[in-house]
């Protein structure tokens, strides 16, 4: 049992870095990385961050469950 709930876990970290990879690609390809000094990038490019976080927290819990945070029982 604590082995498929170590896959969950590690399948939901896999996909995460994928995500993350991807829009970071695509930040890059849009110049943010150019333009963070801009004062008319910051924002924009402070809620994609945001928003790649929140987007990688959705992607753990609903593939992992609850299944990282539940007790082990002795």
């Amino acid at each position: 049992m604590n082995k498929e709930k170590n896959m969950k876990s590690i399948k939901a970290i896999l996909v995460m870095i994928i995500w993350t990879a991807l829009s970071l690609a695509g930040l890059y390809y849009l110049g943010a990385l150019d333009n963070y000094r801009n004062p008319l990038w910051i924002i924009p490019i402070g809620i994609a961050l945001l928003g790649i976080h929140m987007i990688n927290m959705y992607l753990y819990f609903a593939l992992a469950g609850k299944a990282p945070y539940e007790w082990q029982k002795k």
